[in-house]
Parts: C-alpha cells; structure tokens; sequence
C-alpha cells in the first residue's frame, strides 16, 4: 500500500509521520532540487504500508519548490491513500488543501490533529466535517498519541469512495469550466475532469494530462477574458472562492466557547500592532544586545582566567620539551585557538544561540514576521521575507537556503544580496560585539545595526527598481505566546554551535599553528607589506589585518579568533584603537559571504549571480571601511 502524507507547515504532520513509521525513515532530495522529503516502509497489523511524508505546503499549485516538488511527487504517483494532516484549531487552510485533493480525485483521510487544544475553544463536530466533505476523518492528538491507532486502523482498511464535495464557484468559473467540459470531449484524463479543469484555469499544466492540444491556448483566452471583466487574475479567484467554502463549512461544524482574552493572547495583539509592537521589538532588540554585551563580557573574562589558572605553565613547558620555533609555534598555537574558543565561541556565539532560542520558541519571531510585513513591502519584499534574514542572524546558509520559501527567484536574488550585505550572521554579530562593543560599548554597536538597516533599506528600494517585481502576499500561521522548553532549547543551541567546535576549530588550529610558524620565519611580511597601502592607507587599520581579513573568508568568526593569534593577547584595545576596532567591525559586518554560504549560493543562483553578489559585497565593505576611516581621522 502506497500512503503519502501531507498538510500545511506547523500542523504536526513529521509527529504524526514519526507515530506511524518510527525508526528506519530514509530522508531523499527530490531530483534536480534540493527540497527533502521522507520515506519509510512499516507493517502495520500484517499490512506492508510505503509511507512518504511530503513537504508542508498550502496549495498544489507550483509556486514555491516545496510546492512544485509536492505537487510533482504527487503526479508522478497513485498513491492508495492521501493522509491529510489538519490543524483543528485553525482549520481554513488545510480544508482548502483538502479540496483542491478532493477535486482530482485523490483518495483522502484526514487526521485531525492539535484535537486537544480544539477542544477548548469549542465544540468541533469531527462527523459532520466527515459527511460534508465525503472522507473520513480521524480525530488525534499526535503529541500524546491520542488517536493514532484509530488512524493506523483507518489506513490499514481504508477503501476509497468518490466524495460529492464540490465547491462553489463564481458562476463565471462554473461557465468556463461547462465549456472546457465540451472540448474535452472524449478525452481520457488522468484526474477528474472537474479538478484537471481548474487547474488549468490557475494555470497549471502539473494535473492536466491528456486535455486536447488545443485546450491550453482556448482556457489562456479564457483567463485573459476573466483579467479584463475582473481587474483580477482568475486563481486569485478560485482561492478566494475555496476559502469562502472553507470558512462556511467551518460555521456549520464549529460552535465556539465564548471566552474572554486571556493575558497572553492580549499581549500576542500587542506584538502585531504597529503602535505597540514596534516599540516591544525595540526593547527585545536592545535586551538581546545588551545581554549579549554585558553578560558575554562577563564570561569572556572569567573563562579566559579559569583558562589562564588551569593552563598555568603547561604551554612553555610543551614549548621547550618540543623546541625549536617549531615548538614555540605548536604550543602558542594551540594555546591561542583555545583562547578564542572561550573568548568568542562561548561567550557571545553559544548565548547568541540560546537568546534566538528562546524567542523562536516562544512564538515571538513569527509575530515580528507579520508586524514588519508593510515595512518590508517599501522594499520590494513581503512579509515572508523576514524569515530568512531572522535566520540569517543565525547563520547566512541556512538562510539563503530559506530563501525557498519565496517564489519569485527575483524577489529570492534580492532577499540572498541583502543577507549577505546587510544581514550580520552570529559570526559577523561575534566579531562586532567582542571587538567595538566590548571596548568601545552598546552606542558603537548600535551605530553599526543602524549603518546595516540603513543599507537594508537602501539595496531593497534601488535593487527592487532595478528589477521590478511585485512583491507577493504573506501567508503563515501564528502559533501561540509559550514559555520556551530550555531542554528544546537547549538541544536546538547545541545542533547550531557544534560546528564551531566541530569544524570551525580543527581549521583555526592548524592555521594557528601555520601562521606561528610563518611569522618566526618571517613570511608573513611578504603578504602583509606588499597590501599595507590598503590596509593602513584606505582602512587606518594595522597592516597584519590582512591576514584575518583573507582567514575570514572561509569563516566569520576566524577573523576575530586570529586577531587574538596574530596579535599574541586576548586585550585587543592593547593593540588597536577604538576607530580602528570600529572600522574592523563594519567591514566585516558587510564583507563578502563565507565559503560555505558562497557554496550555497552557487548551488541556489549559480556562478555569474553569487560572483556578482560576493564582488559587490567586498566592494561595499571596503568603501564603507575607507569612508569611515575618513570621517573618524577627521572627527
């Protein structure tokens, strides 16, 4: 038997998958792409059962990747049975999914999941959502279990019958399809003829297999017929009609409790209100610097002298025993990439980590999301886009890899340049706060974020002429205001921060080690001297920064971990000024994407486009840093 699940993101589909399949899932790559997907093969009461989980998505309809691979997966397939997930406290999206499924002629069971927290904003009537929509449903809660063997026994006897569901749409629509209905004549189609006809009208092509050959230029006629009597295209309106459907159906099953706001759905409406969320995102803003500042100054400190009284002579001791310059050079550099372990990594990189943590957890981060929308509308960029760039804090890989989410690649070009130009990583958001921010203050950083808002607004306006997209609509589910699982939390920060320890410090040892090395036999003069006028002519900058300048390409954070090597002392205001910490930070807050993002970004947009990002990038950084090096000499 053949199962494929599906449903909209955050409805609980991988919990259910994971209570259906347990252990033994293979996670694949569609061809071509780079969206997963799962499979897994279990037996359930006797009864061999391929279980393939696809991607969270909202419509059939190709639009984003996820979508075009869901859709694909779909098509190429006949499955016995569609699992639809649902999320019964928010019902509207997934019955419109459902409907599109209904209208092909899929075989549906839908699981209705999140049963529990349904139940306490009303009385949802499970068996007349049933009889009107013509499949069986399944109450579940797949948190706690509830439910899923009544599904595992729905699956294992499931028998499909044609549902009578039909939706109700405009009567320019019915018109259009009774003459679609006559074209098609005796042609023998894959899906029902009523669902294939409405995918054609939405202009996709993915279910429309044996129509006529003259059929898709009759309905393009169609759809421009509709444009110029509507103003509007015509999928804008069958959406429109099937969410009509939705929300009717759901007043005929749904009884609300009448409830009064609870404090915490009061202070969720004040994170969402321009006049109110706002100056909250402010303070969270300034809170998380703050702590990040202060507390990772804090840690620095008493970590570098736990190290320092732990360590005591064991490093000369290893230098004399090995001997030679090259014996110096091994325990120095060994010495100095633990340093910069504990006095970057932990400090300001792992508490980054927890902080974002906490606010994703919390439900907080998609409520910035819907309260930035109109602003990053000015931009060229709907709500959406946010998410991303949030996540770009974190990491820029990730990131750009989010960038799939939006379905213009014109608008996913955009929203890569900016993260990577404007958007500062955890590395990026390391090197500012422990350089210029732990010396020079909170006022320093802040004139920097302002600086990168500043540039965010500026390439979103002028790349947004240049390319001229419209940008589209926001769609995404608010989760509750929670308190954050620190176990959850805990284990996402690790999964995010063992890279560092994992990657990042085999590579910063070995090029502390090599820059020891070369800097007793004196080679790092013919690196340093001959770009001096670059460093020290444009930037003010010592000329050695060439050297972490060229390391941080391959990681952010190794640019400031060899400032510790390079200059033999965590006390970087020993040895550099506050102009001078400044004008590192800016640049390396705007300088080119790392390796691993470039390789992403080669993989996303290809060569041409990332060369063209990475050059503009390091173009930015560099006259950002002379003009500031100006300006503070002047000032």
């Amino acid at each position: 038997m053949e199962l494929f699940l599906i449903g909209n993101p955050n409805v609980g589909k991988s919990v259910v998958f994971n209570r259906l399949t347990g252990i033994g899932t293979i996670s694949s790559n569609y061809p071509g792409t780079t969206v997963e997907y799962l499979r897994a093969e279990v037996v359930m009461k006797g009864k061999r059962i391929n279980v393939t989980d696809l991607p969270g998505i909202y419509s059939l309809t190709p639009g984003t990747e996820d979508q075009l691979v869901a859709a694909k997966l779909l098509s190429g397939a006949r499955p016995d049975c569609i699992l639809v997930v649902a999320d019964a406290t928010r019902l509207e999206p997934s019955l419109v999914l459902t409907f599109q499924l209904i209208e092909l002629g899929f075989p549906v069971l839908m699981a209705l999941n999140m049963m529990d927290a349904a139940r306490k904003r009303g009385d949802l009537d499970v068996e007349a959502l049933s009889k009107k929509l013509g499949v069986p449903i399944v109450p579940t809660v797949a948190t706690t279990g509830e439910g899923i063997g009544e599904l595992m026994d729905a699956i294992i006897g499931y028998q499909y019958v044609p549902s009578e569901f039909r939706v109700r749409y405009d009567s320019h629509i019915e018109a259009y399809m009774q003459v679609m209905k006559q074209g098609i004549g005796d042609s023998q189609l894959k899906y029902s003829p009523r669902g294939a006809s409405i995918k054609l009208l939405e202009g996709d092509e993915q279910f429309t297999s044996g129509f006529p050959k003259d059929m898709p230029d009759q309905v393009k006629r169609l759809r421009g017929e509709f444009r110029a009597e509507h103003a509007e295209d015509l999928e804008v309106h069958i959406t429109r009609d099937r969410y009509g459907e939705a929300g009717k159906m759901i007043t005929e099953v749904l009884r609300p409790n009448p409830q009064q706001r609870t404090p915490k759905q009061r202070l969720s409406d004040l994170t969402m209100r321009p006049l109110t969320g706002l100056p909250i995102l402010g303070l969270v803003m300034v809170g998380v610097f703050a702590t990040i500042i202060f507390v990772g100054a804090w840690l620095e400190a008493t970590l570098l002298g736990l190290w320092a009284d732990v360590s005591g002579s064991f490093f000369t001791d290893m230098s004399h025993a090995i001997g030679g310059e090259v014996g110096f050079a091994i325990a120095n550099g060994l010495d100095l990439s633990i340093q910069s372990i504990l006095a970057i990594v932990i400090p300001y990189i792992l508490l980054f980590y927890l902080i974002l943590g906490v606010l994703e957890d919390s439900g907080y981060l998609p409520r910035v999301v819907v309260l930035l929308d109109r602003i990053m509308h000015k931009i060229g960029l709907h709500g959406q886009a946010v998410i991303p760039m949030l996540v770009g804090v974190g990491c820029n890989v990730p990131a750009i890899l989010a960038t799939r989410m939006i379905e213009s690649r014109r608008e996913k070009l955009i929203l890569a340049t900016i993260i990577v130009m404007a958007v500062p990583c955890s590395a990026q958001m390391a090197v500012i706060i422990g350089t210029i921010g732990r010396y020079g203050g909170i006022i320093y950083v802040m004139v920097i974020l302002l600086i990168l808002l500043g540039l965010i607004l500026v390439l979103g306006r002028l790349l947004h002429k240049v390319l001229k997209f419209e940008p589209s609509s926001l769609m995404m589910e608010i989760p509750d205001l929670t308190v954050p699982s620190a176990k959850n939390v805990g284990k996402k920060t690790w999964m995010r921060v063992k890279e560092f320890f994992v990657i990042a410090f085999p590579i910063l040892l070995v090029g502390s080690i090599a820059l020891e090395v070369l800097s007793a036999y004196g080679v790092l003069e013919t690196l340093v001297d001959p770009l001096s006028f670059f460093t020290v002519g444009l930037l003010g900058l010592p000329a050695i920064i060439i050297i972490a300048l060229i390391f941080g390409l391959l990681r952010k954070e190794m640019s400031f971990q060899l400032l510790v090597v390079l200059f033999g002392t965590a006390d970087l205001a020993s040895v550099m000024t506050l102009d001078q910490l400044f004008v590192f930070a800016l640049v390396m807050a705007t300088f080119m994407p790392c390796l691993s993002a470039l390789t992403v970004m080669i993989r996303e947009y290809g060569l041409k486009d990332s060369l063209k990002v990475t050059f503009a990038s390091m173009a930015l950084a560099f006259t950002l840093g002379g003009v500031a090096n100006l300006v503070l000499s002047v000032i």
